[in-house]
């Protein structure tokens, strides 16, 4: 067997290294009446969509591990040829993977064709189900990247798109990543969220990690070799036995039994799929699914997600599928930034942001000797009391008692009732209002949005480190490919200090006025800090009277 040479051992090490620190960048209650035609809209069955979690092991890892012992199947297929080519690899090219793996027909393969077809077949079919569910999402996510969406066929094997699977290695969601390479790639893990668990968060970082392995091994069967086994381990098999060749380490036995399958078990998921007709399989067709019909909602930290279900009029079910990450019953209590809810998409969104926080939920007094209420359960019956709008005065009142009682500040009850002072007296059967009438509410609206002014003036934005083109482009609602274009940017690289000329686009330019703070600017237009410091190109929060600000994007 030929040796690796010095300069090759020192290319691939200094590769290593390059991709290694790239990969570190940071990254039942019945349904409302729209909730109801939410469901009808994108044909999904309502039982199946709040279905109980399966059983332990029913959508888990288990595909990936499924009979990937060698001697099994090798006594099952009863030949010592079970790697060699079969004929007719080249001429039945899948035409939609010529980019990715090479369409290398082997017996193995055939074997696990007849696993996914045959043995194991319900469990294949409830696979696809799930997939074609998230299937358009996940493709576009690759796309963006640059990469084949055929590694779809890769989240298939791996986790059957069972959003909470868990492997007996403690991997976790549709990508099944360890702790470790989630947090490499930006992922929140903690006691209350597990974002592995986020079909869009965990794409995108199954994106920049199939990316990162690509660069490092420029072959999609290492590369998947690498995600089985770990790229650490792989650079030391090659390293060690000389050969840049996925196949020729697989069937000189030089991988574990796993991976040695891995890369045939993707193959034969994707000629299945290919001829689902031919095999029987039954491939759903929707004009939308699910989470075509939701949006992110920005909301605050703590909040019982009972209480937003039934402000939005939506089974608890309902809402907790669409935020797998969530491991409470609450928005996350510890949160750097703005929490972005998925919520579906009606008309009662906005009033997610008139629900306080858990803690804040006001205590109701219960006599001595009973049992107090839990937190849950307060929640649960505080959420859907409603207020009164008019109080009358009776003896003894006062402003201040009368806001205690509504949970009201003192100031905000005089407000509404137009007294300059909390401090005034009240006479005992006088009417009050405790909450601002919508004529109210709609000058106040007025009186406190900022003016902006509209323009189309190009945007030169000069890169920073972590930045890529397709945050660039996301962050000022345009097109990669119209940004690569007016640039002249042939593959999309980006470097630190490089300045990028950006489409023509509608901008909204706000003015700092006396006494404006960064977080106040932020706060009027809804923007999360950093987001409006990335648009301004700002290193400081500092800002100053007179200064220009792009606040929105359309």
């Amino acid at each position: 067997m030929k040796k690796i040479s010095l300069y090759s051992t020192l290319s691939l090490s200094a590769v290593l290294l390059l991709g290694c620190t790239q990969m570190k960048r940071q990254m039942k209650k019945d349904p409302s009446r729209e909730m109801s035609s939410l469901m009808e809209t994108v044909d999904i069955n309502r039982e199946e969509v709040l279905a109980k979690k399966p059983k332990s092991g029913e959508y888990t890892h288990e595909m990936a591990e499924a009979n990937a012992d060698d001697g099994e199947i090798t006594k099952e297929i009863g030949s010592s040829e079970i790697d060699a080519e079969l004929p007719g690899s080249e001429s039945d090219a899948i035409p939609y993977a010529r980019n990715f793996l090479k369409n290398k027909k082997t017996k193995r393969m055939e074997f696990w064709v007849d696993y996914f077809t045959n043995k194991n077949r319900e469990r294949f079919q409830r696979f696809i189900n799930n997939g074609e569910e998230y299937r358009h999402h996940i493709e576009e996510v690759f796309v963006q990247y640059g990469l084949p969406k055929e590694l779809y066929f890769v989240g298939l094997i791996e986790s059957g798109y069972y959003l909470g699977a868990r492997s007996h290695a403690s991997a976790v969601g549709p990508w099944q990543f360890i702790r470790a390479t989630g947090r490499r790639y930006g992922m929140r893990i903690t006691h209350e969220l597990d974002e592995r668990q986020d079909l869009f968060k965990a794409t995108h970082a199954a994106a920049q990690y199939f990316r990162d392995l690509h660069k490092i091994f420029s072959s999609w069967e290492l590369a998947l070799a690498a995600y089985n086994a770990g790229e650490n381990g792989m650079m030391r098999r090659i390293m060690k036995h000389g050969t840049h060749d996925f196949y020729k380490l697989s069937n000189d036995k030089h991988l574990p039994s796993e991976t040695i399958n891995y890369v045939p078990k993707v193959l034969a998921a994707m000629h299945v799929m290919k001829n689902a007709k031919h095999y029987g399989f039954e491939i759903p067709k929707k004009t939308y699914r699910l989470f075509d019909l939701t949006e992110l909602t920005p909301i605050k930290k703590n909040v019982s997600l009972h209480a937003v279900a039934d402000r939005l009029g939506v089974d608890y079910k309902l809402l907790k599928k669409l935020n797998p990450e969530l491991r409470r019953s609450s928005t996350p209590r510890s949160f750097v930034g703005t929490y972005m809810l998925r919520v579906p998409k009606t008309k009662y969104s906005y009033n997610i942001n008139e629900l306080v926080p858990v803690s804040n939920v006001a205590r109701i007094k219960v006599p001595k000797l009973t049992k107090p209420e839990s937190r849950k359960e307060i929640n649960r019956r505080t959420a859907s009391i409603k207020t009164p709008k008019i109080h009358r005065v009776k003896r003894g009142e006062t402003l201040l008692s009368i806001s205690r009682k509504y949970d009201l500040t003192p100031r905000k009850l005089a407000s509404v009732n137009n007294f300059k002072s909390w401090k005034v007296k009240v006479k005992v059967g006088q009417r009050l209002n405790l909450a601002p009438n919508e004529e109210q509410v709609v000058s106040t609206r007025l009186a406190s949005t900022p003016k902006v002014k509209t323009t189309n003036k190009p945007i030169t934005y000069k890169v920073t480190k972590g930045d890529s083109l397709t945050e660039i482009a996301g962050l000022f609602n345009s097109q990669v490919s119209e940004v690569k274009k007016l640039n002249n940017l042939k593959r999309g690289k980006i470097v630190v200090g490089q300045k990028i000329l950006l489409p023509d686009t509608q901008k909204a330019i706000y003015t700092v006025r006396q006494g404006d703070h960064l977080t106040k600017v932020a706060k009027s237009f809804n923007l999360p800090i950093s987001t409006l410091m990335k648009i301004n190109a700002m290193k400081k929060r500092t800002i100053y009277a007179g200064q220009k600000l792009i606040v929105n994007m359309d």
